[in-house]
């Protein structure tokens, strides 16, 4: 069965949010169902890590600074399977494994040192290539994600050198 409620300061402040919405804009956004949907992705990152759905959902809102409705979908939550999503312990154990060899960026194929934005200096359609995980179009589904339990957080980055096939 899935689960409606989390007893936290994270989920309290989401159904304020949510109730505030129904009330000044309502029939605009299905808000419960976004609300639902992110209980169960709290409860997915829960079962995955080990770490109470409670404090990933209080780590999630504490992070986040724009509308919940934004914020809150696939690209920033993606769901743990497969190779989609790597989980670590400690940055120290992410640092590790990722080593010294860089990241490769989705968009020119050039190694990067910064797993955020391109500077590998490539040359594409005339200029340095600056690609952004970050933007629209994040990693084209050539990077990664990665989840560090110490710190809550996760995020997407370009694929790791180290961790090409």
């Amino acid at each position: 069965m899935e689960p409606t409620t989390l007893d936290c300061q994270g989920y309290r402040k989401l159904l304020a949010a949510v109730e505030l919405d129904e009330k000044t804009s309502p029939g605009f956004h299905k808000y419960r169902a976004k609300l639902a949907w992110i209980i169960t992705r709290a409860t997915h990152y829960a079962e995955k890590t080990g770490i109470p759905a409670e404090q990933i959902l209080d780590a999630w809102e504490a992070k986040r600074k724009y509308w919940y409705m934004n914020y809150y979908q696939e690209s920033n939550q993606p769901e743990v399977k497969d190779e989609t999503v790597k989980i670590f312990d400690t940055t120290e154990e992410l640092m590790a494994s990722i080593g010294n060899s860089g990241f490769r960026c989705p968009y020119c194929s050039g190694t990067s040192r910064s797993p955020y934005a391109c500077d590998s200096g490539s040359i594409v359609d005339g200029k340095p290539c600056d690609w952004k995980v970050y933007g629209l179009f994040g990693h084209l589904g050539k990077g990664i994600s990665v989840f560090v339990k110490d710190k809550l957080t996760g995020e997407s980055i370009f694929m790791p050198i180290a961790w090409e096939r």
